[in-house]
């Protein structure tokens, strides 16, 4: 750490002490009150809690003895309790509620409850294992301390990644803990498959199977169109605190929305009010001064459980290996769960974000070419004004009611505003030995955008032919506005590659809207909405069909001035009726493993663009082919998958030089671009071996150009940026015997070559391959208080995890850092 900054380093220091006082103080409020619910437990109470769904039941008797129970919700669908009246003890209570369940309520050595399976006599499970790991898990992963999920809700409903067919990667919130993933970007670097490119603009984008995910993205399942804006690329500012977990589907994901790319879609699951009283307090402090604090916490508001409530604020703040760069962000974060009744829950969510930075972005350029220009790794070209400024109000809300034992109806909503004010410049133009200088860029950006998502669906099991079936039916729509302002402009001063003058003079805002090379206000409107439906077909005990298809209604408007010429440009984009069909078939070979292929499209609007004739383009259209086979062992615990996939993008936009249009850049467009990828995959995720939970992931893609308005493209790389082989591994091990209370945690990032073609000299701009070896230290102090030390590129790798231009563009990976993090629960 850096302590050059002594008054600074102070206040900090102070703040980590108050709030550890306050956590201390807490804490022993909270040892004084686990020992008086303890005394609470061993009395005789009077209960009066009326028939209903079990889980209800279970929930109210819970809040109302003051004992915690664990459970997967898939062991309670459907089953109804005649409730508890009388006076019992808590193991008496749940004996009686629980009585002709097949089920029991399993103490466990921290006062609390697991829900299992009665004991079959004479099996193997009379002994009953009392590892909480023996615990089924379910869709929600906080509380689990697994590296997999019993149940993916990407697709609509619950399903085990084995009844997926198609690959899904899910990066649980103990992931999501133990390598401090706080970011949207952080998540995805770690994430088997993905391929993450640093945008010169901020942000990041985010490439599977070779193609960019182009804003495929869904908050509780409602689809939204964020990311995919110039000013934030792929990576909103989207903090991880308020997540239970994020689900990552490679692959063409049309059933997911209708118009996006071939890449994948992502789903980001909030956390939700807790039936029993829980609060994390989490204190890190670590590399460059990076500091954060966050408090969690949440539980039952009314004494029958029904009202349930969650609270998240956090705080970070931080420098950057890269000089005099810093980004400040605070969250906040509320919800509530409602049981109307015993079958309808309502739940409501709204969180706020703020990021205040002083950015470096733009990377750094080479020489003309296209050498490296060897710079420290601390190099910024910016000047100090660089100024970034995101606010984010986000606001959830969802009803799910169960109509009877097998169907149920859940209508989600979906509505956020982010406004952006950026003003930044950076360093652009190759470099020429002997004169070392470039010139100096500069943009201004003020922006905002509304979006709003709505889902609703239908989904149930149904009998027919002595076999279960279930059917999806539902609909989802959404919207976007932005209304937008940027400059770009050339800067008259230069900057000298290795002496960067960090003093350039900040110009007025009038300068931009004088000097702009590109530029004006931007007004766009994009609508989408469609009506989905999924059928499960059962056609023998091993064998189910899946089929579904989508139709979709796009609208796109978008109004634009150009500062530099005063012209104007109105463009339009309508796509009516467009079918996105999805099918797989499952065969289970034993209990263990299944074997799928599946086939899916996906739609992108191209009606923006005008052919030489005047009609608008096509569609891009994407198709993706997978086969596969997947595993599940240990009651779930251990998933593993292996696939190849195909992917093939065709009628593609593609510019007609030797056309004339009135069009932004004056050319026409036409329907000619077809490129493929493929390859295959291998993932395993969860408990391998007892203590064990290990996410790993190796892929391997091929991209190739089929069809390209340039001759002389086809058979060349499509995107020679994603790696041929790209590995994403990390594991934590519980020790035992004298060392219980230690954990030790270890990973790799390793990548092939990849590179870019110099737009200037055709000359190849290569990174070679590399390995980024990470790692982690957890200590438990005692059953509330726990120390993790996280180490990541521990062999201070030197390399550049985007190549660019020689212009800008290539920015250096971390160097070696290191993060100290206090964690209490209580």
């Amino acid at each position: 750490m850096s302590w050059v900054n002594a008054p600074g380093r102070l206040a900090n220091a102070v703040k980590v002490a108050l709030l550890a006082t306050t956590m201390a103080s807490a804490c022993s409020a909270n040892a004084d009150q686990a020992a008086g619910a303890a005394a609470q437990q061993s009395q005789v109470r009077a209960y009066d809690i009326g028939a209903g769904s079990l889980v209800d039941v279970l929930t109210r008797f819970s809040s109302a003895a003051g004992a915690a129970i664990s459970f997967d919700a898939r062991q309670t669908q459907g089953r109804q309790s005649p409730g508890l009246k009388g006076q019992f003890g808590v193991d008496e209570g749940f004996a009686r509620i629980l009585r002709g369940s097949g089920l029991r309520a399993e103490p466990q050595a921290n006062g609390s409850y697991v829900l299992r399976a009665v004991p079959v006599l004479g099996s193997a499970l009379e002994l009953g294992a009392t590892n909480i790991n023996g615990q089924l898990l379910g869709a929600t992963t906080e509380g689990s301390g697994s590296y997999t999920t019993g149940a993916v809700t990407i697709g609509k409903g619950e399903h085990s990644l084995r009844e997926t067919p198609q690959s899904v990667t899910v990066m649980t919130r103990k992931m999501l803990d133990d390598q401090n993933l706080h970011s949207i970007d952080q998540v995805m670097e770690k994430t088997p498959g993905i391929t993450v490119y640093d945008s010169t603009m901020g942000g990041k984008y985010f490439y599977s199977r070779g193609f960019r995910m182009s804003g495929q993205y869904q908050y509780d399942g409602v689809p939204l169109d964020m990311g995919n804006l110039y000013v934030q690329a792929d990576s909103f500012s989207g903090d991880m605190a308020y997540y239970d977990r994020v689900e990552i589907l490679r692959g063409a994901a049309g059933m997911m929305k209708g118009a996006g790319g071939t890449a994948g879609g992502v789903n980001f699951v909030r956390k939700r009010g807790q039936s029993t009283p829980q609060t994390e307090v989490t204190l890190s402090g670590g590399s460059w001064d990076n500091y954060r604090g966050q408090v969690d916490t949440g539980g039952p508001l009314n004494e029958s459980g029904t009202l349930r409530g969650r609270a998240v604020v956090a705080e970070q703040s931080r420098h950057y290996f890269i000089d005099d760069a810093s980004r400040k962000d605070q969250v906040y974060y509320g919800a509530l769960d409602f049981d109307l009744s015993p079958d309808t829950t309502l739940g409501l969510g709204i969180a706020y974000e703020d990021v205040d930075a002083n950015p470096c972005w733009g990377g750094l350029p080479r020489y003309k070419d296209g050498s490296d220009l060897k710079l420290s790794r601390s190099t910024c070209l910016d000047p100090s004004w660089n100024t970034w400024r995101s606010k984010r109000t986000t606001v959830f809300s969802d009803l799910r009611h169960q109509l009877n034992d097998d169907w149920a109806l859940k209508v989600a909503g979906v509505y956020t505003k982010n406004t952006q004010d950026i003003k930044y410049a950076f360093a652009s133009g190759s470099v020429t030995p002997g004169i070392d200088t470039t010139g100096m860029l500069g943009s201004m950006y003020d922006y905002d955008q509304v979006d709003y998502g709505l889902d609703a669906y239908l989904d149930g099991k149904f009998s027919a032919f002595g076999l279960q079936h279930e059917l999806v039916v539902g609909f989802n729509g959404s919207r976007a506005d932005k209304d937008d302002f940027y400059s770009v402009a050339f800067l008259p001063q230069r900057q000298n590659v290795f002496n960067p003058d960090r003093h350039i003079p900040e110009p007025d805002d009038s300068y931009f809207i004088e000097k702009s090379t590109r530029g004006g206000p931007v007004k766009t409107v994009t609508e989408q909405r469609g009506l989905y439906s999924t059928l499960r077909l059962k056609l023998a005990e091993p064998l189910t069909f899946v089929v579904g298809s989508r139709v979709s209604w796009y609208r796109s408007k978008s109004d634009s001035v150009f500062l530099s010429s005063g012209t104007s440009e109105h463009a339009r984009s309508t796509e009516t009726g467009q079918v996105t069909p999805f099918a797989g078939l499952l065969l289970d070979l034993n209990d263990n493993l299944t074997a799928y292929a599946s086939y899916a499209e996906i739609f992108t609007p191209q009606g923006n663009y005008r052919s030489e004739s005047g009609s608008a383009l096509k569609p891009l259209v994407g198709e993706s082919y997978e086969l596969g086979i997947k595993g599940e062992w240990f009651e779930g615990r251990l998933n593993s998958s292996f696939n190849l996939f195909q992917t093939v993008q065709k009628d593609l936009a593609q510019t007609d030089y030797n056309s004339s249009c009135a069009s932004s850049d004056g050319y026409c467009y036409l329907n000619s671009g077809k490129v493929r990828a493929q390859g295959f995959e291998a993932e395993i995720s969860g408990e391998v071996i007892e203590r064990l939970q290990l996410l790993a992931g190796y892929t391997y893609t091929q991209t190739k150009t089929l069809d390209d308005i340039d001759s002389g493209l086809n058979g060349a790389a499509f995107n020679s940026y994603v790696p041929r082989h790209v590995l994403r591994l990390w594991g934590d091990y519980a020790l035992d015997g004298a060392f219980e209370r230690f954990s030790i945690g270890a990973g790799v990032n390793a990548q092939s070559d990849n590179f870019r073609v110099s737009p200037a000299t055709g000359e190849k701009i290569t990174q070679a391959g590399y390995a980024v070896w990470n790692g982690r230290i957890g200590y438990r102090i005692d059953d509330t208080w726990s120390l993790g030390l996280n180490g990541n590129n521990l062999f201070d790798k030197r390399y550049y995890t985007t190549i660019g231009t020689e212009s800008f563009g290539n920015y250096y990976g971390d160097p070696r850092n290191f993060t100290m993090t206090l964690k209490a629960r209580f």
